[in-house]
């Protein structure tokens, strides 16, 4: 159903001033005024941005033949050309390298040097050892762009630690990491999927409990290819894994648990963590392997001969986290529909609705889909150092980020607090009721939810940066956010929401501006990233 905007009949100066005293905080300088909100052919290119367009798009990039696209992964590779050829064909000039649509960039792995993985028990050399990539599995390195600080294990190098290992199968107990005295015992209620937070943790709580390293035993239900997707989701948590990290099956648990001393383990979960007697020998050699991965980068250029010089930003990450733990149905691939083939696939109809003006904006504009974000932000940061464009022409950076989530009538400015562009978003869904959406602020009292896009290395830049996002919903992360629970109409809304706020950054003649203290205040939050030391 098409979706009509609705037309502001003040003249324009009356326009600036009525959206200039709307309540918003003071800011320095008047902030970019909407300068063709009224125009009839940028309302119809806004209508022309459909759910079904939007559904198209999401279709493709969360479809299970891509197998989630991780990073790096064929997967990825296959999503990155379906952008680039989409904006080809909208006519956006290629701004990746060498003139093409792709800018690369290097990720490093740890890869086990699977022969050479083994966990056994001393003293019991009677004790059949689990099978690597079979009973038994080294948690992976994240991957990291060049000069970032280190692999799995804090070290490429070939890594063996003996000495008493935490050996754990229950989030309920990982408390318990944190005194000395439970670093010899068990804790053996099963890891059910889906994995929580708490078992992603266990590493750094281990670590920090001195253990020498961590063996994560799971669910008996789990297959060899649930047990992969388990340790590859716990190198997915917020910080690397610094100690020698395994998971290993159930059924290749017990003769270990019988050796170590807590046989009475495998009957019933105990009251309390089971002393284990023996003591467990970790060896997990690892060599760094060298990859790529792509960005995709397009420009439309302006239609002013000197603004065109200016570029407003619009980035979306389109990667996700590939296969992890299955589901109770067993379901193990992570399409992320709404995270982040729903932003991703709105910045490809914001670019087709632009492309459709008669009268394009005075700023050119910038399309930057980058890959990484689910692997610690490697894409957004390595375009941060390597910019298609000189840093100091870029005027604005807008990011989306799974905008179909959660309520449909609400999305929130993450960042509004900090520059003109919070302001003129709320400012701009309020003179357009009809789209539906109320602009909710920044609900993060910390600033963090800012930070889970791709526009935090812009802050550190000095660009003013603005996400819209639904925020996390019950499906984030988990193999349900597919298709079939994708909400493509409120996506669809959002879209013609961001088209018009980015059409009024790139055809104003002022900058966005800094609100008072926004400046020191972004660089201060983008500072506070999760994953960084």
């Amino acid at each position: 159903m098409t979706i009509r905007l609705h037309r502001l009949a003040f003249p324009r100066a009356a326009l600036a001033l009525l959206l200039a005293g709307c309540g918003a905080p003071r800011a320095p300088a008047m902030p970019p005024r909407p300068a063709a909100v009224d125009s009839a052919a940028l309302l119809r290119a806004a209508d022309a941005i459909t759910a079904d367009a939007v559904r198209g798009h999401v279709a493709f990039l969360a479809s299970d033949d891509l197998r989630g696209r991780d990073t790096p992964s064929p997967g990825l590779e296959r999503a990155a050309e379906y952008l680039a050829a989409e904006l080809r064909g909208m006519g956006l000039q290629p701004a990746g390298d060498g003139g093409s649509y792709l800018q690369r960039y290097p990720v490093w792995e740890a890869v086990p040097d699977s022969p050479r993985v083994s966990l056994t028990v001393e003293g019991a050399a009677d004790t059949p050892p689990p099978v690597y990539g079979r009973d038994l599995f080294v948690v992976p390195s994240a991957t990291y762009p060049d000069g970032a600080r280190g692999l799995l294990f804090g070290s490429p190098r070939s890594y063996a630690a003996s000495g008493r290992a935490v050996l754990v199968r229950s989030p309920a107990h990982l408390e318990g990491l944190a005194s000395d005295a439970l670093l010899d015992r068990v804790a053996v209620v099963p890891v059910r999927p889906p994995l929580d937070d708490a078992v992603a943790l266990a590493p750094h709580n281990a670590r920090a409990a001195g253990a020498a390293g961590l063996v994560l035993v799971l669910d008996v239900r789990l297959d060899s290819a649930g047990a992969r997707g388990v340790a590859a989701q716990i190198a997915r948590s917020a910080n690397p894994v610094r100690i020698p990290t395994l998971a290993i099956r159930a059924v290749a648990s017990r003769d270990l648990l019988l050796a170590a001393g807590a046989g009475g383990a495998l009957a019933s979960p105990p009251a309390a963590p089971l002393l284990l007697a023996g003591t467990l020998r970790l060896s997990a050699p690892l060599r760094p392997v060298r990859r790529s991965a792509p960005n995709v980068v397009a420009v439309l250029p302006g239609g002013d001969p000197r603004l065109r010089r200016e570029y407003v930003v619009l980035t979306a990450h389109f990667d996700h986290v590939g296969l992890g733990a299955p589901d109770e149905a067993g379901d193990s691939v992570y399409n992320g529909a709404d995270d982040n083939a729903g932003g991703t696939a709105a910045v490809l109809e914001i670019a087709r609705a632009l492309t459709r003006l008669e009268r394009r904006p005075a700023r050119s504009v910038l399309v930057v889909a980058v890959s990484g974000e689910d692997r610690h932000g490697a894409g957004s940061a390595w375009f941060a150092a390597h910019p298609a464009v000189p840093v100091r022409r870029v005027v604005a950076d807008l990011n989306l980020h799974t905008v179909g989530g959660s309520a449909p009538g609400t999305v929130a400015a993450i960042g509004d607090a900090y520059s003109s562009l919070g302001p003129l978003a709320h400012r701009v869904a309020a003179a357009h009721p009809a789209l539906g959406l109320a602009v909710a602020p920044d609900p993060a009292t910390d600033g963090d939810a800012f930070h889970h896009g791709a526009n935090d290395d812009f802050l550190r830049l000095g660009v003013p940066a603005l996400s819209l996002s639904s925020l996390p919903g019950p499906r984030s992360l988990t193999p349900s956010d597919e298709v079939a629970t994708f909400d493509a109409d409120k996506t669809a809304r959002v879209a013609r929401l961001a088209l018009l706020l980015a059409h009024a950054v790139a055809d104003a003649p002022e900058r966005p501006a800094w609100l008072p203290g926004g400046r020191e205040g972004a660089r201060r939050m983008a500072a506070r990233r999760k994953f960084q030391d």
